[in-house]
């Protein structure tokens, strides 16, 4: 490390240099020379000499001085350009501050964030801080306050005024750099500026993305809880509204989910139309909408008229949709005081609404959860009973109207409950269709009656025709056919010996996928019935184009033969038109002589009921008939 040397050193040395000088060399010249003017001469010579050494001395001095200056600034150029070059490189834009005069320098990178450039400023005093946000001045004072009292670099973010008139994110930072050394007031300030205004764009579009659904752009269930929450405690009453389409799956199944979104965002924009000032609406499903309210006195006028707002068509293309919805409505603090309970609240109604066939829109009442945990406690014990096979099948025999011969039996499944005893199938066959457990319930329904129709062909007890019920759901299922057929190969049992009852139901989803499959089930050898005929909605042109061989006359239409005159019109047509395509006519429900004998004089073919025989389990029904 070079040693410092000062100038009053310097000066000293060279004092001292002089004097020695001066003094031994005028003592030197006196001593070997007497003539005076010899001495005069040599003193003029001594003199140059003297100012010949110390020129080359202050020479050396002041060449090694230059050298050093050069060097220093040379570095400091460079370190210069290395700082330029960061700055350039990490976009920053650099300002200088005389505290003291109060005049800015500031880089041409400094400008351009603000839209200036050099002229645009002409040199004078400029009041950068009236370009600050207003609600961000505080921030930039406060800042600098802190860093002029404390000593500490500062970084802060706030808003500056564009030359065009918008606002630009800044990311300052900044510092003291000089301080006088007596009194330590400021002399300087410096820092840099950095425009993050792409950064806080994107902040604010994943936070929007955060808290809103991107297709609707209306408030997510995130944003709803929050809103919810907020409301809760300064609101003493708050009406929590649950609407959720009606058969919104059928648009996307047929027309795709770009077409299906397309309806979403109408909806959307329909029932934000209705709403008033202080409602708020969010989306929390696929096509699940929820709405809050304050106004609880009017808050079935504002489910009439969301409702109401789904009436007119929506026109996507050449296509028109007409939608329809069911809405549950909870209000706190009577059903609920947290987002939990309300929306769980307002969700139960909802599908009661759904289950109505003549309200919309339904209150939340406790007796709802009572079912709902009933329920759920059936789905446990039907998952349950399949696992342990707790399903017993009976038969009811088909009978020949005109041989009184049975002729088929059809396979009736019961539940045996472990504790609740033998159930019927109308307390559990529909709940299992919902929840899709129709499925694996189906096929073990039909295996075990397959292996009781094998047991009685080995024995020679029945080889007529096994009748069994087939869901809708199951009929749904692509490979529906594959999952029988390779049960009924395994049991060995022919399929001309079976016939599957499916309901008109069957046809209303998806009316081509079940005419194929029926298609497919027939070629293999099943025969095929529509059971409960005349209680569905389906079009009749769908009977001479589905491979059917027998129509089942519910038994709605039977009970009350042969006084009631709309039953018997009803019950003659159907077998009319069961004669007309060639199909086999069964009457279900038979229980008087007098049904018989109607049913008999016109030509239907057979019946099943109580009249001939309940329905009876395997073993009950081979002692009656071996008895008989």
């Amino acid at each position: 490390m070079r040693s410092r040397i000062s100038p009053f050193r310097i000066v000293l040395i060279y004092a001292l240099f002089a004097t020695l000088w001066i003094f031994f060399s005028d003592h030197a010249v006196e001593y070997f020379v007497d003539n005076v003017t010899v001495f005069a001469t040599l003193s003029t010579y001594k003199g140059f000499f003297f100012v010949l050494i110390t020129s080359l001395f202050l020479y050396g001095l002041i060449k090694a001085k230059i050298t050093q200056i050069e060097s220093m600034q040379k570095k400091l150029k460079e370190n210069e350009q290395r700082l330029e070059y960061v700055i350039h490189g990490a976009d920053l834009g650099y300002w200088d501050w005389d505290y003291v005069h109060d005049t800015h320098i500031v880089n041409d990178r400094w400008l351009s964030f603000l839209g200036l450039v050099r002229e645009d400023i002409h040199e004078e005093v400029t009041d950068w801080s009236e370009r600050i946000h207003p609600d961000d001045k505080i921030i930039a004072q406060r800042a600098i306050e802190n860093t002029i009292r404390n000593n500490k670099p500062y970084i802060i973010e706030f808003r500056m005024r564009h030359s065009d008139g918008h606002w630009v994110w800044i990311e300052g930072s900044g510092a003291v750099v000089e301080r006088d050394e007596k009194t330590g007031v400021p002399l300087r300030l410096a820092g840099t500026h950095r425009d993050i205004s792409n950064r806080k764009n994107t902040q604010k579009e994943i936070l929007f993305l955060a808290l809103n659904d991107p297709l609707t752009k209306l408030p997510n269930r995130v944003y709803l809880k929050q809103e919810l929450e907020k409301r809760l405690l300064d609101e003493l009453e708050l009406c929590f509204l649950f609407l959720d389409l009606d058969r919104f799956k059928t648009i996307n199944d047929m027309y795709g989910h770009t077409t299906g979104d397309k309806v979403i965002q109408v909806v959307a924009e329909r029932l934000r139309a209705s709403l008033n000032e202080l409602d708020f609406i969010a989306r929390v499903g696929g096509d699940e909408f929820v709405i809050l309210s304050s106004d609880s006195l009017h808050v079935k006028t504002l489910s009439e008229r969301l409702l109401q707002s789904l009436e007119a068509p929506i026109e996507i293309g050449f296509e028109q949709f007409r939608v329809s919805a069911s809405m549950g409505i909870a209000c706190s603090p009577k059903d609920g005081k947290s987002f939990e309970t309300l929306f769980r609240n307002a969700d139960t109604a909802m599908y009661e609404a759904k289950k109505s066939l003549q309200k919309s829109c339904v209150f939340y009442t406790k007796s709802m959860t009572e079912q709902l945990l009933n329920i759920s406690k059936l789905d446990n014990d039907l998952k349950h009973a399949v696992e342990n096979d707790e399903f017993v099948i009976f038969y009811q025999p088909q009978i020949n109207l005109f041989t009184n011969k049975m002729i088929g039996l059809e396979a009736l499944v019961r539940w045996q409950h472990p504790v609740e005893g033998m159930i019927p199938p109308n307390n559990f066959i529909p709940r299992t269709e919902e929840t899709r457990l129709i499925i694996p319930l189906g096929l073990l329904i039909f295996k075990k009656a397959l292996e009781q129709m094998k047991r009685w062909q080995e024995k020679g007890f029945f080889d007529g025709i096994l009748a069994i019920n087939i869901s809708s759901v199951q009929i749904e299922e692509e490979d529906f056919v594959e999952k029988i057929e390779a049960i009924r190969q395994e049991i060995g049992v022919s399929a001309l010996n079976i016939e599957l009852e499916v309901t008109e139901s069957c046809f209303m989803n998806f009316p081509e996928h079940v005419s194929k499959t029926l298609q497919k089930l027939e070629t293999v050898g099943y025969k095929i019935s529509i059971d409960d005929f005349g209680t569905g909605y389906s079009s009749l042109s769908y009977l001479k184009q589905l491979p059917l061989d027998k129509l089942k006359i519910d038994r709605s239409f039977i009970k009350d033969l042969p006084y009631d005159k709309d039953d018997q019109a009803i019950s003659k047509a159907i077998i009319a038109l069961g004669k007309t395509l060639n199909l086999e006519v069964l009457a279900e429900g038979v229980e008087t002589e007098e049904q018989k004998a109607f049913l008999i004089e016109n030509e239907c073919d057979s019946m099943q009921g109580f009249l001939f025989a309940k329905p009876l389990s395997a073993e009950v029904l081979e002692a009656t008939f071996h008895q008989n």
